[in-house]
Formats: C-alpha cells, structure tokens, sequence
C-alpha cells in the first residue's frame, strides 16, 4: 500500500513538472499596473517613475530587454506577489497579494513582461564591411564587366 502511495504521489509530482504558466491578460493588468506601480517604475516600465529618485535600489527597468530574457514569468510574478524580498531583491517593493486577486497578479505580471516585448531591440555593429551587403538571390545573374576599350567623354 506504502507503496502505491508513493508512486501515485511521485506520477501526481511529474503531472505538475511542466512549469509555471502566466496565463495573465496584459491588457487587463494595465490598469493596475498605472495605479500600482507607475510611481516607482515609470509610465513606460523604465524604473524612473516619481517616487524613483527617492529609492535605493532604483526599481527594476522593465525595459531592459537582455535582463528580461535572463528572468522568466514565475520570476516576475513571484516578486509582484510575495514582493522583492521573496527573490532577494529591495524590500521596498511591496507584495501585493494583500490587494490582487490571484488573476490580478497574473495579468500584472502579463503587462510587466510585456514592457521588454515592445522594447526596441539594440541593432548588433556589423563585423565588418562584408556583413553590411546583402546577399544576392538564388538566382541573381552578375553584373556584367565593364567594356575594356570603352571610350571615356
């Protein structure tokens, strides 16, 4: 018996081994993102909102596309509701799971995640004059070579 216990408990674990999934609506947690959290972290998510100049550390720049892709939503969401200190991060943001439902949350976290989506994306330098040519199609002829003897005017 101990030990259909403990494979069921061990199937039950693998059933819920896929992960977090947000499942938030951004343009639902937009409205409470603007009440919320814009006094710290800006209009546009770029931690400069009024109350930023007065903190230590500076909140987080949504924006931010490289820190965005090194963080992922269970991450975000986590500090939206169980606040800052949850992830080892400023204690001065607060946890809002007093005040949010639980889709709440995850539409706030939606919105948030989404700040680094619309960012625009830092075009890389070319390595070197070849990289900034296109390349010819498939099927492109090439140019023909000028004439040897042609006349110059």
């Amino acid at each position: 018996m101990k030990q259909l216990l403990a494979a069921t408990v061990l199937v039950s674990g693998l059933s819920f081994a896929g992960g977090f999934e947000l499942k938030g609506d951004a343009a639902k947690g937009e409205a409470h993102y603007k009440t919320l959290c814009v006094s710290c972290h800006g209009e546009k998510g770029e931690g400069n909102g009024a109350a930023a100049a007065a903190l230590t550390p500076k909140p987080a720049n949504f924006t931010d596309a490289k820190r965005a892709a090194e963080i992922d939503d269970e991450y975000v969401y986590t500090i939206i509701k169980e606040g800052g200190a949850a992830k080892g991060k400023s204690p001065l943001m607060v946890a809002w799971k007093g005040s949010l439902k639980e889709q709440e949350l995850r539409d706030v976290t939606a919105y948030v995640r989404a700040f680094a989506k619309a960012a625009p994306a830092a075009a890389a330098p070319a390595k070197d004059a070849k990289d900034t040519k296109a390349a010819p199609a498939k099927d492109a002829k090439p140019a023909p070579a000028p004439a040897k003897d042609a006349k110059k005017k």
